[in-house]
């Protein structure tokens, strides 16, 4: 047996393992001893964080849209960035990516990996919303995170959550027959058979075989704990309350949201941020204008345009904005998939002769600085000699995405192509069609997109993060996964003294 304890009495301790010994028991993992704190009002302006200080608020630019804060539909790392401000699940990730403390302050793991009972903070209350009866955000009770783990299963919310928790005892046949049988009444379970709250305070996950990724995992933004008053009957019914630092407060016209913080999270006095404004779906060329003129103080991920423009050869900042930004490149890759659709017009033959170009033609890697970007690809082996692609009426389709990377890369494959007499257009559907022989599927770490993992890849490349942010910005975190950050412990100047 291990024991681990966030507890520094010594009395306690002893009396511990006087108690416990001899005994076989799981392992505790981490308690956390944080204050117990009572259901009150958060506000936007008016709170100060420290007393005196000035009001701070946090702007980031994103390029990528964020439709909505509904967690399983966090489609991009922009998305579940975001999703973190608003919620927590049982566990979260620090800055060197280990798994600590959330909304459970301590977990027991049997010796066989097979049972992880969790405890949940006595006293954590949800946002105050209009989805409550009386406005204000009610307790935390272990009844939401069974069923919202079980929501992962539900036909019309994305299959990436409930893929990552198949190792749940019950949780495959839940899924197979809610996406599989089509009239509720014929349905014949009611639940994940490996999900139990014994209690208001405690949930046990049962695994069919250990799963060494069990807990990073529950830290990942797709397993945040949210109210069942929260999900409506479609998705723009969904509200986005839960119990991490910010509330979201609103969505301006120009696609700004408005997070504020929280005054009642378990951990509040170590927030030092007012607010947190995200600017979404803007040109990388206007975010960073945007910057240059004070209004963004972060860009968590460059696009491919910021980082031809902003980085040196080396991987570095440019030395023309070094005394007032700051570039943080980590070892988060995203992974982007060029795949064939077997389905569609776009004969094997053609597939793999742009897989060949593809890989002989590595001038899209090429052009980006240092190894932020690079591939699993060398030089193609095949050296046969490509001279036509043939009966593809001079086209070949791929479908849509907002994604710069993949947008960039579709460009450059397509002048590859033109040389062969063929055009390649990317069309307005977002989900393969007869028509559309090439697609992309983008693999977080954690969170691989395998909707369409039986189609052939043809082309692989890997982006690490970079971001980049003022200089007068302190305690920031990144780790290795792209989709994750922490403002948290932030701190920067008041507004007006930004310049």
């Amino acid at each position: 047996m291990k024991s681990f304890s966030a507890q520094h009495n010594l009395l306690a301790l002893i009396a511990f393992l006087i108690l416990f010994a001899g005994c076989k028991q799981p392992e505790t993992i981490v308690v956390d001893q944080s204050p117990a704190v009572a259901p009150s009002s958060d506000t936007t302006e008016t709170d100060n964080t420290k007393s005196g200080a000035s009001f701070r608020k946090l702007v980031i630019g994103e390029f990528n849209t964020i439709s909505t804060l509904d967690p399983l539909f966090a489609d991009n790392a922009s998305s579940m960035r975001a999703v973190q401000l608003v919620y927590e699940g049982l566990v979260r990730l620090n800055k060197d990516g280990e798994v600590m403390p959330a909304m459970a302050h301590n977990w027991e793991v049997a010796e066989d990996s097979l049972e992880y009972t969790f405890h949940l903070r006595p006293n954590i209350f949800y946002h105050d919303s209009e989805v409550f009866s009386t406005g204000t955000g009610r307790k935390l009770v272990s009844q939401d995170v069974k069923s919202a783990f079980e929501r992962m299963a539900h036909a019309g919310v994305p299959p990436e959550a409930g893929h990552m928790f198949m190792d749940v005892k019950g949780f495959n046949s839940y899924f197979q027959e809610q996406r599989e049988v089509y009239n509720p009444a014929d349905r014949q379970l009611n639940g994940v058979s490996g999900i139990q709250t014994p209690n208001d305070t405690t949930v046990v996950f049962e695994l069919n075989k250990p799963d060494t990724q069990f807990l990073k995992k529950l830290a990942s933004p797709l397993a945040v704990i949210y109210p069942q008053e929260a999900v409506g009957d479609k998705l723009s019914s969904f509200s986005p309350v839960g119990t991490g630092p910010f509330t979201f407060s609103s969505r301006s016209a120009d696609s700004t949201l408005i997070f504020s913080k929280f005054q009642n999270y378990y951990d509040e006095s170590d927030i030092n941020l007012n607010r947190v404004d995200i600017v979404t779906g803007d040109s990388e060329s206007n975010l960073f204008r945007a910057m240059s003129a004070n209004e963004i103080y972060l860009i968590p991920q460059l696009g491919p345009q910021l980082l031809q423009n902003l980085v040196d050869s080396n991987g570095q900042l440019n030395s023309s904005y070094q005394d007032r930004y700051n570039l943080q490149v980590t070892n988060g890759a995203t992974e982007f998939v060029l795949r064939y659709n077997p389905e569609s017009n776009l004969t094997s033959t053609n597939a793999q002769t742009i897989s060949q170009l593809a890989k002989s033609n590595l001038s899209y890697i090429d052009q980006f600085p240092g190894d932020i970007v690079t591939t699993n690809f060398v030089n193609s082996s095949d050296t046969t000699e490509i001279t036509t692609i043939s009966d593809q009426n001079g086209q070949v389709y791929s479908t849509f995405s907002q994604d710069p990377f993949v947008r960039t890369y579709l460009g450059n494959l397509s002048s590859t192509l033109s040389e062969y007499n063929t055009q390649l257009q990317m069309i307005q559907i977002r989900a393969p069609s007869r028509n559309t022989g090439l697609l992309f599927t983008v693999n977080y770490p954690l969170i691989p997109d395998k909707r369409w993992s039986s189609y052939n890849d043809l082309f692989r490349f890997r982006v690490n993060q970079a971001a980049l942010y003022r200089s007068e910005i302190n305690n920031l975190n990144f780790n290795q996964y792209p989709w994750w950050f922490d403002v948290r412990g932030v701190t920067l100047p008041a507004a007006e003294r930004l310049n």
